[in-house]
């Protein structure tokens, strides 16, 4: 039966301007037409004054881990799996009731709970966004979050690494490419991240992404910046994730080699209460903190702000991710607004169309458009007048399925 949705506009993403008016024929799970009006006697969902518009897509997500318990992130990468997999399965559907239809999630330890809820979800067994998984995070042995991976240094080992990865159910390939550790404590971890340093060899990514790429599989890497940077992009990585610490110069090698710039972080570095400086902040502890990681902080934002807004103007690719502050990718969009200089456009692109293109799933998700599936939210206001829209989802589609309906 086809079912027909009403609102006040819809937004597709691939328009320059919204549809005014108009419904949206969905039939057997996927979008049959957006037609100007239902025929009579059709089944219609009028959802009232709110915008229909693509569901979102989370481009970094870690299925285990939420920056609303009162843990550190160490400490949740570290709880048993089960226990992991139970609060993953909470977070995703959490997740997909604040309009997040599909996700992408990069490092979630050793033992493939990632896999496991992907696989749940798909045989709806538990409802959650459709994902793509790491299965496991590689790193080298002195990398960064030796919790999130698996070490592999060398050629040979990364290459075995990206095998096993791929044999267990990747879907995607996570690199930690650049910052290192010398140890295991918290501030250890602190004192190596936002730096440049580069932890893998242009030659290392360059062979994970020769055996990825022959599974038709992408790759990601975690990359604040540094020399990494370029060689990361010339190696073919799919996209950098946070690039914090990107300078100038890096700019011509995103739009020369395709890179996406995904999940810069600005939630952490610029919301008053889910960020880093933030009194609340359970798994950051600000005023616990040494004065050399909060000025490690502050430079990094600087050049977020100054670096980022001219790879913005210059074309380079973004897609918005909110890594441990689930439910929020409204807040990425509004950073990405007013700190970077994106407009309302750019910013729902950046968590619909372009992240689809980023997971190379844009032939199925990211826009309303006929053939494609049926993910389709409704939000409370205009998101090109006001993006906090986006954080009063009222209803959710999911594969033509309705999931949320509070109309």
């Amino acid at each position: 039966m086809t079912i027909y949705l009403k609102g006040k506009s819809i937004i597709d993403c691939v328009s320059a301007k919204p549809i005014n008016g108009g419904v949206i024929a969905v039939h057997d799970g996927k979008i049959q037409a957006i037609l100007e009006k239902a025929p009579d006697g059709a089944r219609v969902l009028d959802c009232g004054n709110a915008t229909l518009m693509p569901g979102l897509i989370d481009s970094h997500i870690h299925v285990g881990e939420d920056a609303g318990r009162d843990e550190s992130v160490k400490q949740q990468h570290l709880q048993p799996d089960p226990l992991r997999a139970i609060r993953g399965a909470v977070t995703l559907k959490n997740d997909l009731m604040a309009g997040v239809t599909s996700a992408r999630a990069l490092g979630d330890g050793q033992g493939c709970v990632d896999v496991i809820i992907r696989d749940a979800i798909e045989r709806g067994e538990i409802i959650g966004p459709r994902l793509q998984v790491a299965a496991h995070a590689i790193r080298p042995s002195h990398g960064t979050a030796p919790e999130i991976g698996i070490a592999a240094d060398g050629e040979d080992e990364i290459r075995k690494a990206v095998r096993k990865a791929i044999f267990d159910g990747a879907d995607v390939i996570k690199l930690f490419v650049s910052n290192v550790s010398r140890g295991e404590t918290y501030l250890d971890y602190l004192k190596g991240d936002l730096t440049q340093v580069s932890a893998y060899t242009k030659r290392e990514m360059e062979v994970a992404v020769e055996e990825a790429s022959r599974c038709g599989i992408k790759v990601a890497g975690h990359c604040i910046g540094g020399k990494v940077v370029q060689w990361a992009l010339e190696a073919g990585l799919a996209s950098l994730e946070h690039a914090n610490l990107i300078e100038e110069e890096d700019i011509p090698y995103f739009l020369k080699y395709g890179g996406y710039i995904s999940d810069p972080n600005l939630i952490l570095f610029f919301d008053p209460v889910r960020g880093f400086e933030s009194p609340t902040i359970k798994t950051h502890k600000w005023n616990e903190l040494p004065s050399w990681w909060h000025e490690k902080v502050w430079r990094a934002r600087e050049q977020t702000v100054r670096v980022m807004g001219k790879a913005l103007k210059a074309g380079v690719k973004f897609a918005l991710g909110t890594d441990l502050n689930h439910t929020q990718l409204w807040l990425e969009c509004k950073y990405f607004i007013e700190k970077i200089g994106a407009d309302n456009m750019r910013a729902l692109a950046a968590v619909t169309m372009d992240s689809a293109k980023l997971l190379g799933v844009d032939d199925q998700v990211g826009s309303l458009e006929a053939g494609k599936l049926a993910d389709i939210i409704a939000v409370d206001g205009d998101p090109l007048a006001d993006i906090s829209a986006l954080s009063r989802v009222k209803l959710v589609m999911k594969g033509g399925e309705i999931v949320k309906q509070k109309i």
